[in-house]
């Protein structure tokens, strides 16, 4: 082989060597970028991904610990209640026992026999809710607290609130096209959101509603609204009562679309107008003595 020849030969061998190296070194490179890509997503998915992008990413685990861990997270961050006392009190003392959801329930207190029920918006937990109402036969009078509840799957909060609920049509979506009921059925819900089924049976006693909150929460709103010995309290609320789609388009667009509105059993359409209460909250209380005389 000729000198030249020979020189070809070696700048070839290491030419070939030299991408051989940047080969390894890029594949390298690219594999900390995947590991480090996946263990954001692993570690801050569930929480973030919920705060910030509205869907929470859970990678791997998918445990009830985890995601309860996540769904406080995401209430911390983001709830409009996130910052206060109470929340941070009980917050602390889920992170001391996580498989422990009782920050997420539907919680229920009777006092003087009055039920105070608040619900949150997840939509979880409806037979929770169902079956601490009838638990209490004796109360005289029930408070529905909305406030906080930005929304959420309707269906299961139906069915929580179903024992205070009377069956047959609870609210209407009214579009260009048609009108579709939200049904109650006993403890059973359906036409809004999840079909769902609890257990308890019903609660007759007069109902005081509070809400400064949005979205489903006004849907359970209307669902009292005009109903027989009900009365709702506080301050107009945001005006979202409505039904809606999002619709995603092959160039990354989406388009929400208002299709429908509320219809109350009264008769009454919402939309965008707030939505007015019966009574300021400083009624409450007198409304309250009225009914069980204290």
């Amino acid at each position: 082989m000729s000198l030249l020849n020979r020189c070809a030969a070696t700048c070839c061998a290491q030419e070939v060597e030299k991408n051989e190296n940047c080969t390894e070194n890029f594949g390298g490179l690219f594999a900390v970028v995947f590991i480090a890509v996946l263990a954001a997503v692993y570690f801050l998915g569930p929480s973030y991904g919920g705060a910030l992008l509205g869907k929470p990413y859970i990678l791997f685990n998918t445990s009830e610990k985890r995601i309860n861990t996540a769904m406080v997270d995401t209430a911390a961050h983001t709830g409009i209640y996130g910052e206060s006392e109470e929340f941070q009190r009980a917050r602390e003392a889920f992170k001391e026992d996580p498989t422990n959801a009782e920050l997420l329930d539907p919680s229920v207190d009777s006092n003087d026999g009055v039920l105070r029920a608040t619900v949150p918006p997840f939509g979880r937990h409806a037979d929770t809710l169902a079956h601490r109402l009838t638990a209490h036969p004796e109360a005289c009078a029930a408070v529905v607290d909305l406030r906080g509840n930005g929304g959420g799957d309707m269906g299961p909060m139906y069915a929580g609130l179903s024992p205070l609920l009377p069956d047959g049509t609870a609210l209407s979506f009214v579009s260009r096209t048609g009108t579709s009921d939200v049904t109650i059925d006993g403890n059973s819900v359906t036409g809004g959101g999840t079909p769902t089924t609890t257990s308890g049976g019903k609660l007759s006693v007069p109902v005081a509603v509070m809400a400064d909150a949005a979205s489903s929460a006004e849907a359970i709103l209307l669902t009292f609204r005009g109903l027989d010995n009900v009365r709702t309290f506080g301050e107009p609320i945001a005006g979202y009562a409505s039904a809606n789609v999002v619709l995603d388009y092959p160039d990354g667009r989406s388009l929400m679309l208002t299709t429908a509105k509320d219809k109350a059993c009264t008769g009454e359409e919402f939309a965008e107008d707030p939505i007015a209460p019966d009574a300021p909250e400083s009624e409450l209380d007198g409304w309250l003595a009225s009914h069980c005389g204290f």
